[in-house]
């Protein structure tokens, strides 16, 4: 399965982490976008360790310079073009 995560708020970083465990657990595609102030996601190590070289991971870039942000390596810049593109190529979509 082809699964996609739109992470809109850094609150929900208890839920996703285990989610993106499990679907890499069970062989599954994922793709995550970071957006508003999901972009903080980028600065919790435990998600960062969780993706890096796993799950393809693009933060949109004009709300990553709206919260002065770093980009960690695992992590590529992106805008809303990834997001959709994400959408299109998912089987399953999940928003937080």
């Amino acid at each position: 399965m082809k699964l996609g995560i739109l992470i809109t708020d850094s609150a929900f970083g208890g839920m996703v982490i285990p989610i993106l465990r499990a679907a890499v657990g069970r062989g599954d595609e994922v793709s995550v976008f970071l957006m508003d102030d999901g972009c903080f996601m980028a600065q919790d190590a435990e998600f960062v360790k969780a993706v890096a070289g796993r799950i393809k991971v693009n933060m949109c870039d004009l709300n990553r310079g709206q919260r002065n942000l770093e980009l960690p390596d695992a992590i590529q810049a992106g805008s809303q073009y990834d997001n959709i593109s994400m959408v299109r190529w998912c089987d399953r979509l999940l928003v937080f």
